[in-house]
């Protein structure tokens, strides 16, 4: 069920609102914080709900998710975002709001994807990037089903997103985490048991996440 304009318009706005105050304390952050961090992870929703410290204690990371955030949120904030942090690893969670928020297509989702990549490799280039796959929705007739958060995306668009960002990161040393097999449930949806609006994971959700990214240690 896609967003008529004055519904995504108010998302717009929404998200401008909420993702000027989250920078904002990013940037409150890189002003008073001396502590610096190797690992960094960056992105959308998936990031910024993704309580770090509890799920991958070990590995000391750096939260800078922003709800709602697109590639081109993302591009033009990346000072903010990393501030004077160095990393050695960046984790990106990024693509699937860009299908809602900018109308992309799926070829110009992956247009930003890969503008990220390679802004990143250019500001980094010590830095080894992953990129954490888009994870899927439940279906739009599910009571969960919440069409203000998914707007009108769908596992179809997700996937194919996913191969095509899987193909690119194999050709330039960009390690690829797929998490949306992992999520779904019997019938090819994001299993209700793992979220409270159809998209976003809730805690059994985030558990899967992070045991994903932590086979990447083994």
């Amino acid at each position: 069920m896609k967003l008529d304009i004055v519904e995504l318009q108010g998302l717009r706005e929404m998200i401008q609102k909420t993702s000027t105050e989250v920078l904002n304390t990013y940037k409150e952050a890189n002003e008073t914080s001396n502590q610096l961090f190797d690992t960094v992870f960056i992105g959308d929703s998936m990031i910024e709900y993704f309580k770090l410290n509890y799920y991958i204690p070990e590995l000391k990371a750096l939260n800078r998710g922003i709800a709602g955030a697109s590639t081109k949120l993302i591009l033009e904030n990346l000072d903010t975002i990393f501030g004077q942090h160095l990393p050695k690893d960046i984790y990106v969670s990024i693509g699937s709001n860009d299908l809602v928020l900018l109308e992309a297509t799926i070829d110009e989702a992956f247009y930003g994807v890969v503008q990220v990549f390679k802004t990143l490799k250019q500001r980094y280039p010590q830095a080894k990037i992953n990129y954490l796959s888009t994870t899927p929705v439940i279906h739009q007739t599910h009571k969960l089903y919440k069409k203000i958060y998914i707007g009108g995306r769908t596992n179809g668009q997700l996937k194919s997103l996913n191969f095509k960002v899987m193909n690119y990161a194999n050709e330039h040393d960009i390690n690829y985490i797929h998490q949306f097999d992992s999520l779904l449930d019997e019938k090819g949806y994001l299993n209700s048991k793992l979220t409270a609006d159809g998209i976003h994971l809730n805690s059994k959700g985030y558990e899967i996440y992070a045991e994903n990214i932590k086979k990447q240690f083994k």
